[in-house]
């Protein structure tokens, strides 16, 4: 521990030296960084830096510096490459710095991205007095492509932001690429026909932390044209096939391809077009039953009626969590309710006013015979075949010798019964012999 704290001490006096010597020519930089024990990139780092602020959009050619500030990384980072070859980038919390608090490599025509919390942890990793420390001073950013005379244009967003695109100004669609749906609508545009598959096999990926929808659709030629394709998708368990032969002629015929997102207000969505999706072994096939009234949730998505079907899934087949599409077979099937059986006894007088049956909760106006639902949430439905009869008035008598008798239970063959003046009831109201 004393060793660490005194490595911090000595990491924070020379970056306090370097920041006031700003200044400095590049020879006496080099001198000072000698002097410390920095790395080669020292000067590169305090002299060389410009200043980062989201969102970033720029032409990267070789080794750039960025000086920002925790306030910006700690936001998180979605970071957009469209180059031939793949972009690093390094945060350093300091110029003297010889391992960086973060590194983030971004592939050819990809994006990558980290939430805050990454950032977070990465920097409470470092002990509290360092993560202190660098709360109050400026971090260092060096991006740079993996390639010789690489070069390519990187747009670096705050982690779930932008960009948004419109048919005004559409942001390049490439297969592969991961975009950030923070705007209730956009628009990209694929320009070049080659990237569209010629097999013409390629999926639509969408991916929502709550499983929200995502409705989808494609146009030809321009943000308003012929109109290909359309859907919706939520979770991303499942992924929407595009049509092969609209995709092939597509091509063939040279023309511009558009994708539409559109979702519900303050939610934040990815999509991802996928050319050529690979399958892995068919998974087990499943076989449910329930009863009618309940429901069976299966990969995500949930059935409430007799079904079956092949599922279609799109999940990791490795610890490199390498994404295959897979194949389920699902059969599903809800059983009819055994029809009962119930009779009410109900006075003219009060078949008027309209007789609740509770059982159902159903108000009935009719004597006679009906058929009837009793539905409840996640419960097995009841069928009930209600027939409900006239009942007799009771007659009054003239000359009453005594008191009536009071009512009272009996339970007669495992049956709980009233009794009223030597007459059996049950506890619908029926009378029995």
């Amino acid at each position: 521990m004393k060793k660490q704290l005194l490595y911090i001490f000595l990491m924070m006096g020379a970056t306090l030296f370097a920041e006031t010597m700003d200044d400095r020519t590049r020879e006496q930089c080099e001198q000072d960084r000698v002097r410390i024990h920095a790395p080669y990139y020292y000067c590169d780092c305090h002299q060389e830096s410009h200043e980062f602020a989201f969102p970033l959009d720029t032409v990267i050619r070789d080794t750039t510096w960025y000086t920002a500030t925790m306030s910006d990384l700690t936001q998180g980072i979605s970071a957009y490459w469209f180059a031939d070859c793949s972009v690093t980038m390094e945060i350093y919390a300091f110029c003297t710095g010889w391992t960086p608090i973060h590194t983030m490599t971004v592939g050819q025509n990809m994006m990558r991205d980290v939430d805050a919390q990454y950032i977070y942890d990465k920097i409470n990793a470092m002990g509290d007095k360092f993560a202190g420390s660098i709360s109050t001073l400026t971090p260092h950013m060096r991006v740079y492509p993996n390639a010789k005379n690489g070069s390519g244009r990187v747009y670096c967003y705050p982690y779930n932001k932008g960009p948004e695109s419109t048919c005004d100004d559409p942001m390049e669609w490439r297969p592969g690429m991961t975009y950030v749906c923070e705007a209730q609508e956009n628009v990209y545009c694929m320009k070049d026909y080659k990237l569209i598959p010629k097999s013409g096999k390629a999926m639509i990926h969408w991916k929502q932390k709550k499983n929200l929808a995502g409705e989808i659709w494609l146009t030809l030629d321009s943000c308003t044209g012929e109109e290909i394709d359309r859907f919706t998708l939520s979770d991303s368990l499942h992924v929407h096939m595009l049509d092969s032969a609209s995709l092939v002629d597509a091509r063939n015929a040279k023309r511009t391809l558009w994708l539409h997102v559109k979702h519900a207000k303050d939610i934040v969505g990815r999509v991802r077009m996928v050319n050529n999706p690979e399958f892995t072994d068919p998974a087990e096939p499943l076989t449910k039953s329930t009863c009618m009234g309940k429901t069976i949730k299966v990969n995500e998505r949930t059935y409430g009626k007799d079904t079956a079907f092949t599922d279609l899934l799109w999940v990791p087949v490795d610890t490199m969590n390498t994404m295959r599409l897979q194949t389920m077979d699902v059969n599903l099937s809800f059983t009819v309710p055994v029809m009962e059986y119930d009779t009410a006894y109900v006075l003219a007088t009060e078949i008027g006013k309209g007789y609740r049956y509770k059982t159902t909760g159903t108000t009935i106006y009719e004597f006679g015979d009906r058929i009837l639902e009793k539905k409840q949430s996640n419960t097995c439905t009841r069928i009930i075949q209600l027939s409900v009869l006239e009942k007799e008035p009771e007659q009054g008598l003239d000359d009453v010798s005594g008191s009536p008798e009071k009512p009272y239970k009996r339970m007669q063959d495992g049956q709980l019964f009233i009794i009223i003046d030597n007459r059996k009831y049950t506890l619908l109201g029926q009378q029995t012999k």
